[in-house]
Parts: C-alpha cells; sequence; structure tokens
C-alpha cells in the first residue's frame, strides 16, 4: 500500500523473512536503530553479514538471562553504540518487549516493527509476523517513528558503564546459570524421547527423513572449545572447506561428532557427542567470519583457523549451525560401530549420512536405551542414506 509520504507493506517469515527485509533496508543505510527484548548469536551473526552502517545503536533487554552475552558484545564489537536494559525501581528487565529495526537511508526511513527479535528464528526460521513502513525523511512520520525509538532507547544502561560496574560479569554468569539448566532439562527430555521412541519418531518425519543423521569427523581442539562455550550462544559453527550446500542433514537431524585424536590409532577415534542442524548453512570469507562469530567457530584465534584447514587468507569456506551440543554418556569408538554393522570407510575424509536405524544403534551404544525403530525401508534404494561430503573443521 501506498499513499503519499508512506508505503506500507505487512510480512510473514515464511512468506518473505524478516532477515531479507532488514538485508535489503539497509543496502545503503547510514544508520540502524534497534530495539529488541532479546538477542542471540545467531541473530546478530545474520545481521552482521553486511557491516553496520556508522552511528548505529542497539538497546537489547536482558530479562530471563536469555540474551546471549556474546550477541551484545558482538553489536559493540561491529561498531554500534550498545545499551542494555536491566531490572531497575521502575522497570523489570522481563517487561522489556519491543521489536522495532529503524533503517535511516537518504530521503527515506525505513521502519521495521513486529514479533521478531535479534534471533536466528525471529529473522528467519521462527513463524512471525512484521509490518514494514517506508517514510518520507524528513518528514513529521518520520520524525514520530524515531521519537518511539528514543523512548526505548532511555530505557537502557550503556554496556560500557555495566562492564565498569561489574554487572556485566554478573549477567553473563547468569546468562550460563540459565543455560546449564536449560541443558540438564533437555537431557532429561532427551532420554525420556529416547527411550520412548519419540525422539526417532521426529526424525522420520518427511522433512527430516532423508537426512536423519551424520556421522562428522570433529577436531578434538573444535570439540573441546565449542563445549566450553556452549552455555553462552545459541550456536556452534562447524567448518569447512566445501562450500556446497550441506544436505546431509534434514532440519532438526542430529550431526554426530566422530572426535579423532592426533597419532591415535584409527579405529580408537569416537563418536563423543552430537548437535541439532537447524537447517542454517552459510559460506562466508573466513575473516569475515572471524569478524561475526569469533570464538563461536572453535577456534582461539582467526591465524587457527587457516592453519587447521591449511587454506590462505581470504579463503571462503562453508559454515554448518548447530545447536545444543550434547555429551553422549559413553564415546562410542569407531571399530564398535564397525562391529555392529555401521560401515565407515577408512577413506572418509568429512563424514557420512546415517539411517534411522543407524541413529537409533549409535544413541543405544552411546549409552541410551533406545526403541528401535521399525521402519519399512527396503523401499528405498540402497545407499540412499549414504552421503560422503568433504571437509570438517
Amino acid at each position: 500500500m501506498e499513499n503519499g509520504n508512506l508505503r506500507y507493506r505487512p510480512g510473514l517469515n515464511q512468506v518473505v523473512p524478516l532477515g531479507d527485509r532488514l538485508a535489503a533496508a539497509l543496502d545503503g543505510a547510514h544508520r540502524l536503530d534497534l530495539a529488541v527484548a532479546y538477542a542471540k548469536v545467531s541473530g546478530t551473526g545474520e545481521l552482521l553479514r553486511t557491516a553496520l552502517p556508522r552511528s548505529s545503536r542497539a538497546v537489547v533487554g536482558l530479562g530471563f538471562g536469555l540474551t546471549d552475552p556474546p550477541a551484545v558484545e558482538q553489536l559493540s564489537t561491529a561498531g554500534a553504540e550498545v545499551r542494555c536494559v536491566v531490572d531497575s525501581q521502575v522497570l523489570a528487565a522481563s517487561q522489556f518487549h519491543p521489536k522495532l529495526y529503524l533503517a535511516s537511508r537518504q530521503h527515506s526511513l525505513v521502519v521495521l516493527s513486529g514479533s521478531g527479535n535479534l534471533t536466528g528464528g525471529g529473522l528467519r526460521g521462527n513463524v512471525e509476523q512484521y509490518e514494514e513502513l517506508r517514510l518520507a525523511d524528513p518528514s513529521p512520520l518520520a520524525d514520530d517513528q524515531r521519537g518511539r525509538f528514543e523512548q526505548l532507547w532511555d530505557h537502557g544502561v550503556p554496556l560500557r558503564d555495566l562492564r565498569r560496574s561489574g554487572d556485566w560479569e554478573e549477567y553473563r554468569q547468569r546468562a550460563r546459570d540459565r543455560r546449564l539448566l536449560e541443558r540438564e532439562d533437555r537431557r532429561r527430555v532427551l532420554r525420556l524421547d529416547r527411550t520412548t521412541g519419540r525422539l526417532i519418531g521426529r526424525l522420520a518425519r518427511a522433512e527430516t527423513r532423508r537426512g536423519p543423521g551424520y556421522v562428522g569427523i570433529t577436531n578434538p581442539d573444535w570439540w573441546a572449545l565449542q563445549l566450553a562455550l556452549r552455555d553462552q550462544a545459541d550456536r556452534a559453527l562447524f567448518w569447512r572447506k566445501n562450500v556446497n550446500n550441506f544436505s546431509a542433514l534434514g532440519r532438526g537431524g542430529l550431526f554426530f561428532h566422530l572426535v579423532k585424536h592426533p597419532g591415535g590409532q584409527e579405529e580408537l577415534r569416537s563418536i563423543e557427542g552430537f548437535s541439532t542442524y537447524p537447517g542454517v548453512f552459510e559460506t562466508g570469507e573466513a575473516e569475515d567470519l572471524w569478524r561475526r562469530y569469533g570464538r563461536l567457530l572453535g577456534v582461539e584465534r582467526l591465524q587457527d583457523l587457516y592453519d587447521r584447514l591449511d587454506v590462505e587468507p581470504r579463503r571462503t569456506l562453508g559454515v554448518i549451525h548447530l545447536e545444543d551440543l550434547v555429551e553422549l554418556d559413553r564415546p562410542v569408538p569407531l571399530a564398535e560401530l564397525r562391529a555392529n554393522g555401521i560401515r565407515f570407510a577408512r577413506n572418509i575424509v568429512s563424514g557420512r549420512g546415517l539411517t534411522l536405524e543407524e541413529v537409533a544403534l549409535i544413541l543405544e551404544l552411546g549409552g541410551g536405551e533406545v526403541e528401535a525403530p521399525r521402519l519399512s525401508l527396503a523401499a528405498e534404494p540402497p545407499g540412499r542414506y549414504l552421503l560422503d561430503r568433504p571437509g570438517s573443521p
């Protein structure tokens, strides 16, 4: 709808993701002002695919410990002036619930508002609704929108002040504590789902059935660092040289981590845990990925990324997004996999896909009582689930 100085478009994520509309609004913008209740690494990583406009500002709520501390720090590192909404005598942080994005462009202001937080789900994966307004600028309508943002901005405390007072480190600990509790809850639910067969049932859905599981060869340093970081952010980033789309797993499939140990015998390498694949795969230059994600790539320094992959600077890499890293109750060595009929050739350099039966068997070998599926897969062509993919950390 267009009316003089105003253009209006409603939106739904499942039709056009909010992330796409936001990226289009930022093309050529000289400023972004955003106010959100929660921010996650999955959201800031997508936002920062392009450099933030100069003089950008972000005010983010810290209610319930749901905001990822690294997400806030990413915004600050990218050059935004950042404020956080904390509990005060006049407002609880949990009461701060806006989702507002203002992109200032030459002669126009783009306003996106709705239900989408600065998270991967809010920008793309969830069922979200939003409104897009394009307003002439300067104009009274644009002034009204900026005034709305300023009122939200006033609720925030500068991040530098929180760091100086020690309150930021206190929040980081609160966020870690919440994730620890969530992780224990997930483990209890996972055990229940494994024993009742519900986990395998979910993997048998049409969306996931042709890619329910994958065994990926995983660098031990990557695995150790991701375990240390999993209580800070909602994503872990598994990188590889191959930039072709990762099609071995369906959305919601399980990515099993076969951890290699230098100098050890090949058959003693073990599956030590697994992650869930949210269906997000991206490519980017190593330097840009480091700018956006830092240590969440599973390396301490950018040079470690080059050394581990043996690639030159400016190399484009593929990145598989993963969620909810879980350690198995007991590691499952390759020798044990092979003894139980799960083939894993010595010349596989990245990994291979798994059938539903193989997923259930690995979970059982890893210490969980699993209701093995009774599926009619005889009609499937042989090897349909066996998908080798090159490259790994």
